[in-house]
C-alpha cells in the first residue's frame, strides 16, 4: 500500500480490511478529479456562458443541459463494460476528459465561441459518463453492500472539498478577467491528468474469477459477454433490445425509473431558468458577479452537502433507496417552494418597493441551502441506487439505463422549462412542484409494494429476480 497508517488520516482503519487498499489510492484520484467536475458541471458551465461568452438564453440552456444529457450513452458504456477490464475503461474514460478540458485552451472569442465550449464541455461529459457509469461498478466489486454507502460519502464529501475550492478560486479569476478560461482550463486538465495516475495502483476485485467465467460460457441472460464483438456492443438496435429486456422483466426498476423521471423533472425544469434568473435580474450589474453566481448556485449548495453527506450515507445504508428518495424528494420540494418565492420577489419588484432584491436573494439562498442537502444524498442514491435491484452480473448494464435516462430527460426537459418561463413565467415552478409531489408518491407506494411481499422476495433482484407489481 506505500505507507504506514498508524496516524489514520484516511481513516482506514474503520473500513473492512479488504477495502482499504483501493480506497487509499482511489481517494487520491477523487481528490483530483473534484477539480475536472467542477469545471464541466452544468451551472459553472452555464455560468460562463452566460458571462464570458454573452450568451443567449438558448445558449445558456444549452450549456446547463448538455453535460447531463450526455449522460445517454450511458447505456452504451454499460453494456461496453460488461465482460471487460473495468479498470482500463475507466482509466481510457478519464484521459479523455482531461484532453477534452485542455482543449478549452484553443477556444477562441468569437460570436461562435460559445457553441464551441458548449461542445467542448460536452465532449469532457461523454468521458466522464463512461467513468461514472464504470466508478458504480468499481464500488460494487471492491466495497462490501453494509458500508457501501459510507465508503461512497467519504469519497464523494473529498471531490466535493476540491470542487468547492477549485470553484471558489476559479470565480474569483473569473472576476479579475473573464478571459482567463485560456488558461484556467489547462490548468485544471493538468491536475486532472494527475488523478488519472493515481488510477495505476488499484486493483478490481473478484474481477479475474468473473471474466474466466463468462469467457468460460456461463452467459448471464441480458448482460453482454467478453466474446461479444464491438460492432455488436455498439449496435443500437442490440443496446436498445438490452435495456428495453431488463425493463420488461424487472417491474420493480421499472417503476423506479419512472419515479426517477419524475424526480428528474423536478430538479431539471427549474435548473436552467434559476441561471437566467440570476444572471439577468437579481444579481446583474453587482460587483464580483461570477463570484456572487457562483456562491448560490455552488459554492453555498456544496458546504450543506459536506455537512449533511455523511449523515445522509448513514440514513441510505438504513433505510434503503427507496424511503430515502420519498424523504429526499420532500427537501426538494421546499427548495423549488424557496425558488418561487424568490422568482415571485424579483418578478414584483416596483410593488414590492427596494426590499424585493434583498427577500429575492435570501429565497435563493434558501433554495440553495435545500439543494445542497438534497445534493448530498443525492448523489449516493444516484450512484448505488440501480444496485437494490441489479444481480452481481448486470449492474453496468441497470447503471446504463439509469443514467441514460438520466441523460434523456436532459436532453427534453430543461428546454421545455425554459419553454413554459417564457410562457408562463413563475408557473414553471408550480409545474416542478407537482412532478416532485408525483415522485415522492410513487417512490412511497414502490416501498410499501416491496415491504407487503417481503417474505417472498428473493435475496438478489435483477432481470432474473421474482417480479412484483409495477405502480
Amino acid at each position: 500500500m506505500g505507507g504506514d497508517f498508524r496516524v489514520d488520516i484516511y481513516g482506514l482503519k474503520r473500513l473492512p480490511f479488504l477495502s482499504r487498499y483501493n480506497f487509499f489510492h482511489e481517494f487520491h484520484h477523487i481528490l483530483a478529479w473534484g477539480v475536472i467536475v467542477g469545471l464541466i458541471e452544468g451551472n459553472f458551465a452555464s455560468i460562463v456562458v452566460a458571462k464570458t461568452f454573452e450568451g443567449s438564453d438558448l445558449l445558456i440552456t444549452v450549456a446547463s443541459a448538455t453535460p447531463m444529457a450526455m449522460h445517454i450513452v450511458s447505456l452504451v458504456w454499460g453494456a461496453y463494460c460488461v465482460g471487460r477490464r473495468k479498470l482500463k475503461i475507466f482509466t481510457f474514460c478519464t484521459t479523455g476528459t482531461v484532453l477534452a478540458l485542455a482543449s478549452v485552451a484553443m477556444t477562441p472569442d468569437v460570436s461562435y465561441g460559445g457553441w464551441l465550449f458548449v461542445l467542448q464541455m460536452a465532449a469532457a461529459q461523454f468521458f466522464q459518463t463512461g467513468a461514472v457509469t464504470v466508478r458504480s461498478s468499481l464500488w460494487k466489486s471492491n466495497y462490501p453492500p453494509l458500508v457501501r454507502g459510507q465508503i461512497a460519502a467519504r469519497l464523494q464529501v473529498a471531490r466535493a472539498v476540491t470542487r468547492l475550492a477549485a470553484v471558489a478560486i476559479i470565480a474569483t479569476l473569473f472576476d479579475v478577467d473573464p478571459q482567463s478560461y485560456r488558461w484556467i482550463y489547462p490548468g485544471a486538465a493538468i491536475i486532472g491528468a494527475i488523478g488519472v495516475w493515481c488510477l495505476r495502483h488499484m486493483r478490481v476485485r473478484g474481477e479475474v474469477a468473473e471474466l474466466r467465467r463468462l469467457r468460460g460460457g456461463d452467459r448471464v441472460e441480458g448482460a453482454l459477454t467478453a466474446h461479444a464483438s464491438t460492432q455488436r456492443i455498439l449496435s443500437s438496435t442490440h443496446v436498445l433490445t438490452s435495456a428495453i429486456h431488463v425493463l420488461k422483466r424487472d417491474a420493480r426498476f421499472r417503476s423506479y425509473c419512472i419515479a426517477q423521471m419524475l424526480a428528474g423533472i423536478t430538479n431539471l425544469l427549474v435548473r436552467a431558468v434559476i441561471v437566467v434568473i440570476l444572471t439577468q435580474q437579481v444579481l446583474v450589474g453587482m460587483k464580483r458577479e461570477y463570484w456572487l453566481n457562483m456562491v448560490l448556485l455552488e459554492i453555498l449548495p456544496m458546504l450543506l452537502m459536506l455537512s449533511t453527506m455523511h449523515a445522509s450515507a448513514r440514513y441510505f445504508d438504513r433505510s434503503g433507496v427507496l424511503r430515502y428518495r420519498a424523504v429526499q424528494m420532500i427537501g426538494w420540494l421546499l427548495a423549488i417552494f424557496f425558488g418561487m418565492c424568490g422568482t415571485l420577489a424579483i418578478g414584483y419588484i416596483d410593488w414590492i418597493g427596494p426590499r424585493a432584491l434583498l427577500i429575492s436573494v435570501a429565497c435563493f439562498s434558501v433554495f440553495s441551502i435545500f439543494r445542497g442537502i438534497c445534493l448530498g444524498g443525492g448523489s449516493i442514491a444516484w450512484n448505488l441506487g440501480h444496485l437494490h435491484f441489479a444481480n452481481k452480473d448486470d449492474a453496468e448494464v441497470y447503471m446504463g439505463i439509469h443514467v441514460s435516462l438520466t441523460g434523456l430527460r436532459a436532453i427534453f426537459i430543461p428546454m421545455a422549462g425554459m419553454a413554459l418561463w417564457n410562457w408562463i413565467g413563475w408557473g414553471v415552478w408550480l409545474v416542478s412542484l407537482a412532478s416532485g409531489s408525483l415522485a415522492i408518491y410513487c417512490f412511497r407506494m414502490l416501498e410499501l409494494r416491496e415491504r407487503d411481499s417481503e417474505p417472498s422476495k428473493a435475496p438478489a433482484s435483477g432481470i432474473n429476480a421474482v417480479q412484483k407489481p409495477a405502480i
